[in-house]
């Protein structure tokens, strides 16, 4: 439940990012750091490292599977 929530609202702050709304971008950060906190220690060590480092777009591409760091590198 809470990652839902977490991408969610992930979604929408790129949303509001996109659209130029300043105002609910601050209001979507907020939101943001009271998810992470909530998820703790439950949540994947990679998906925390992303959120403290405020790296969204990463956490985004990680909650929908597309995180770079899970592919090889060769």
């Amino acid at each position: 439940m809470a990652l839902d929530q977490l991408h969610t609202e992930l979604q929408a702050l790129m949303a509001a990012i996109d659209n130029g709304e300043g105002e609910s971008i601050a209001a979507h950060l907020r939101q943001l750091d009271e998810l992470g906190q909530e998820l703790g220690k439950e949540a994947p060590p990679m998906l925390r490292h992303y959120l403290e480092k405020r790296s969204y777009t990463k956490a985004l591409d990680f909650l929908e599977g597309r995180d770079e760091a899970a592919a090889p590198n060769c």
